[in-house]
């Protein structure tokens, strides 16, 4: 009976132990690793805004003429009708229009172009094809090319091909080119 009463009571700690104090340790154990993974994340949230207040006080230092280029250069949004009004407006600058005017592929450029990864998610910028024609002497048609160039939306031309017109000095040209955005 003397040594039964202790075996008892180290069987019952032993029990208590094992269905008690070791799963509410190891769920107390769990918790601290989550309270530290949310405090590491607070800190990287704290990080990100202190980084976000000294890019957003560079960017109250620019003239608002400059902002409007940048957006006109790599707007935030598709506007793919205005960017077709924009390239008619460059056209009619030349006495031109344009006609045919189609909406080709609109995609994520990083999977065609590769690295163009900027954010986590890696793709940052958009593109859309436009293919449209125009009617031109070759000379109208090198201006128009230039005033493409010099506008300030990012633009590539992807193919140009032409034919002759009705009149000798005239061409019929065929165009298609890439614009961008950021998504």
């Amino acid at each position: 009976m003397r040594l039964l009463i202790p075996a008892i009571l180290i069987a019952a700690a032993i029990g208590l132990f094992a269905l008690y104090t070791n799963p509410a340790y190891q769920q107390i154990k769990g918790l601290q690793a989550q309270a530290s993974a949310f405090n590491e994340a607070l800190d990287n949230a704290q990080l990100l805004k202190a980084s976000r207040d000294q890019l957003l006080s560079k960017r109250n230092t620019f003239s608002t003429d400059n902002v409007q280029k940048l957006e006109r250069i790599l707007p935030d949004n598709v506007d793919n009708i205005r960017f077709v009004i924009d390239i008619n407006n460059i056209a009619a600058r030349r006495n031109l229009t344009l006609t045919n005017v189609s909406l080709g592929t609109v995609s994520d450029a990083s999977a065609e172009r590769g690295a163009l990864s900027v954010g986590a998610s890696g793709d940052p910028v958009g593109s859309a094809q436009i293919s449209f024609g125009l009617s031109a002497s070759y000379d109208d048609f090198l201006a128009f090319l230039q005033d493409l160039e010099h506008s300030l939306r990012i633009v590539d031309v992807e193919s140009i091909s032409f034919t002759t017109g009705g009149s000798a000095s005239i061409y019929d040209f065929s165009l298609s080119i890439r614009t961008y955005w950021l998504r």
